[in-house]
């Protein structure tokens, strides 16, 4: 027996022994014992996985116990959070046992004050079909619907009646929507959703379900006060009885596709920026700010996208050809979620006659040009008229990430970074095209200071800044 073995051995032996002393009785990985004191003991069985101590004890409690909410499909109690599973705490009996009573007096309360969690699809059979995806059902709810296949996802297109037929078209498919409310307990079959359906809708949807016309039920549902839905397959078996699988789904509703962008979205979208120079950094920097939610974006560079830009930019492959701002714009406009408005400028950074107006028109500006032509006069302009300017750049070949606030908030501005010599004639690469050798700096040192830039821009936009002179990020 290895080491690794004796291990886990002895912590199953540990975890049996220390329960055997609070009075319960193994059988094998099987404990059984009562939790809890008096009357309100109850008596529950603890079976160990195979793959414990590193996934936690299966706790089942007796047959005859109400069913609720935070409990597999087995019946078993959900105990333990996916993100918790690392720090075993299971492994101390007294805290494990002290939860197994909580859930006990928490699921005998009917979960009062419960975390919202929306995950009724785990109290049905899973379903392998495609992801379906949905927006607003707010007009769709007790309804028929129809359903369009596209491959690799399903999307409800909007109401339709069942069709007469049992032969439809393979792209194409119905359901229904219905809304069950906040459940005390999760429903998980058809008879428990049956009494939330009009009684004609579900006497229709049984007639449709067995002539083949009908496959989908979508449940809307609400925890906690959040609301949520399901969606369903529906099908007869040869036993007469209908059965349910729960099919993966999420909503493509704006509050959904935007919910990930941050707490200060409903902030930034009355913002607008300048990004002047969208080259590799600039080009991230605008992705990132747009995926903030920041509303406006104004993209400065006279460049071209070229084949060998791919690698550190955000365009793609289409885009070969295009003004790097054009490439930026269309790419942010492409996405469902994104509100920005992107304006591009692809004549050329903006000359010294017309820098104040681009401070004045917007609430920052981002200098990701590396240019000694243009840096240059952007902090002339912003240190004269007292605007916000952010300067970012790598140097060093990536080595070093760098984001100056000029002028500072207060205090002095960072130190001039010490640079080593150049790189040798022989470390040099060019391209066809090209007047300046071709920067060796990798993609992850791109993303690094794009990040850092729009830290920086949302710290500054949003009246928290994360520091008043900047950032030096040295890793030589």
């Amino acid at each position: 027996m290895t080491a690794w073995d004796e291990a886990i051995k002895s912590s199953v032996f540990e975890f049996t022994e220390e329960l055997e002393r609070r009075g319960f009785r193994a059988d094998e990985r099987t404990l059984t014992g009562a939790v809890g004191a008096g009357v309100d003991a109850v008596r529950v069985e603890i079976a160990l996985p195979d793959s414990f101590p590193f996934a936690p004890p299966v706790v089942s409690p007796p047959a005859s116990f109400p069913r609720s909410w935070h409990r597999e499909r087995d019946g078993a109690m959900c105990l333990y959070p996916l993100d918790h599973r690392q720090k075993l705490p299971w492994l101390d009996v007294d805290d494990f046992l002290a939860l197994v009573e909580r859930w006990i007096v928490e699921s005998t309360a009917g979960w009062s004050g419960d975390f919202p969690d929306l995950d009724l699809e785990r109290y049905f059979p899973q379903s392998a079909a495609p992801l379906v995806v949905y927006g607003d059902l707010d007009e769709l709810t007790n309804r028929f619907i129809q359903f369009r296949h596209y491959g690799s996802l399903t999307r409800i297109i909007g109401p339709g009646s069942i069709p007469r037929k049992a032969r439809l078209a393979k792209d194409r498919a119905f359901g229904y929507v219905t809304d069950i409310g906040e459940p005390e307990a999760p429903p998980s079959s058809w008879d428990d959703l049956k009494l939330a359906i009009p009684r004609s809708d579900a006497k229709l949807i049984e007639s449709a379900v067995s002539d083949g016309r009908f496959s989908y039920l979508v449940v809307r549902y609400a925890r906690g006060g959040t609301g949520a839905a399901v969606v369903l397959r529906i099908w007869k078996e040869a036993s007469g009885s209908f059965a349910l699988r729960a099919i993966r789904s999420a909503s493509e509703s704006m509050p959904t596709l935007t919910m990930r962008a941050g707490p200060r979205a409903r902030t930034l979208c009355g913002s607008s920026v300048a990004v002047i120079g969208v080259g590799a950094i600039g080009s991230f920097v605008c992705d990132l700010l747009s995926r903030s939610g920041v509303g406006h974006i104004t993209a400065f560079d006279p460049d071209t996208v070229r084949p060998g830009n791919l690698i550190r930019h955000l365009a793609d492959a289409s885009s070969v050809g295009l003004a790097k701002p054009e490439a930026v714009k269309r790419i942010i406009a492409s996405r469902a979620f994104s509100s920005t408005e992107v304006l591009s400028e692809a004549g050329g950074l903006p000359a010294p006659v017309e820098v104040m107006g681009v401070f004045a028109e917007h609430d920052l500006v981002i200098d990701a040009s590396a240019s000694g032509d243009v840096t240059p006069v952007l902090v002339a302009a912003a240190t004269a008229g007292g605007h916000n300017l952010l300067s970012v750049c790598l140097q060093e070949e990536g080595s070093v990430v760098r984001v100056d606030v000029i002028p500072p908030l207060k205090g002095d501005a960072i130190e001039e970074t010490r640079l080593g010599p150049p790189p040798s004639r022989d470390e040099l690469r060019f391209e066809a095209g090209c007047g300046d050798p071709v920067s060796q700096t990798p993609a992850f040192a791109v993303y690094e200071a794009a990040a850092l830039a729009a830290r920086h821009a949302i710290g500054l936009l949003t009246g928290t800044p994360i520091s008043d002179a900047g950032t030096v990020r040295d890793y030589r």
